[in-house]
């Protein structure tokens, strides 16, 4: 997977956790970045800083695979990525949406039907 899709991944994941109410969003923070700072708190990990997206996702693999005590005895990132999705139930069929353009999608379907 190249590493916009595995950007693209970890932004659904981080719009699911908003949407299950894990997370909140603040303004200046993007989904992606709410999502791997949950995640890896979730794990009680410090977050790393100034590695690449892949090593940061082996990390949290490795974190995976000890706590979850999994008959894998490595996750590539790739895989991570399919194990979170998987948990939280994020949609591999059709991209998620914003909340936020759901409701007004929502919005304007009603009125043209009132």
């Amino acid at each position: 997977m190249q590493e916009h899709q595995r950007l693209q991944k970890i932004r659904e994941i981080g719009i699911r956790l908003h949407e299950l109410g894990l997370v909140s969003k603040k303004a200046e923070t993007s989904y992606a970045s709410l999502a791997i700072n949950y995640l890896f708190s979730l794990y009680k990990m410090p977050k790393p800083t100034g590695v690449s997206l892949q090593e940061t996702l082996q990390l949290l693999a490795e974190a995976v695979v000890l706590e979850h005590k999994l008959a894998y005895r490595r996750l590539s990132a790739d895989s991570v990525l399919e194990f979170f999705s998987h948990r939280y139930q994020v949609s591999a069929a059709s991209p998620l949406v914003h909340p936020s353009y759901r409701r007004r999608n929502t919005a304007a379907a009603g009125l043209q039907f009132a």
